[in-house]
Formats: C-alpha cells, structure tokens, sequence
C-alpha cells in the first residue's frame, strides 16, 4: 500500500512538471486536471490504512521516490491502474479498503484517457 501511496505522489509531480514545462495553454489545464484528486486520495489511503492500524512510522521524508517519477503520463496511469488491481485482489484487504481502491481506479482510468490527449 506504501508503494501505491509513492505512485501516486510520483504522477502528481510529473504532472505538475509537465504543468510547469509546457508553453501549451490547453495541455497546462490538462496536467492540472490530472492531478486532480491526487492528495485525496494519498491522505485516505494514509488514514484509512496506516493512521488506523496505528503504523504511522512508515511515513518518511523520502516519500516521493524518483525511481516512480516517469514523465509519460500514459505509462504512469498504466502502471497504478495495474498495482490497483493487484492490491484489490491480494486477499489483504478490506472491503471498505477495497472500495477505496476501486474508486481511484476508477478515477485513474478517466485519468489514463486523459493523458492519452497529452
């Protein structure tokens, strides 16, 4: 879950990268649209899975790892979408977690047609 939570980090600053690097006015909106939701759902994922199991000390300085930070959006909603499913389907779990989970995939898939556009 750890490394779903760097994931997401990782989008949201090569999206705002993209955002800072483009001279494109419709392609800096969209990079702002894809990260869109970003940080809510990090903090559920933080408070519905780490803060309630009471396993705060996981969280470090380091979060954002750069071996995540892939400017190909596309690839990068590629490679959540898949970790997504894989934890959805692992047995470990809840089904309130599940649901969590299920709805930023969904969001990653809308996210996934959006960065297509890029």
């Amino acid at each position: 879950m750890y490394e779903l939570i760097q994931h997401l980090i990782a989008f949201k600053y090569a999206c705002k990268i993209n955002h800072w690097s483009t001279d494109n006015y419709s392609k800096h909106l969209l990079y702002d649209r894809l990260s869109a939701d970003i940080d809510t759902w990090v903090d559920s994922i933080a408070e519905d899975y780490f803060m309630a199991d009471n396993n705060k000390s996981v969280f470090k300085s380091n979060i954002l790892n750069p071996k995540y930070i892939n400017q190909d959006l596309v690839k990068s909603c590629e490679v959540i979408i898949s970790h997504l499913e894989e934890l959805q389907t692992d047995g470990e779990t809840n089904q309130g977690l599940n649901s969590l989970l299920s709805a930023i995939e969904e969001g990653f898939l809308n996210k996934l047609a959006l960065a297509k556009l890029t």
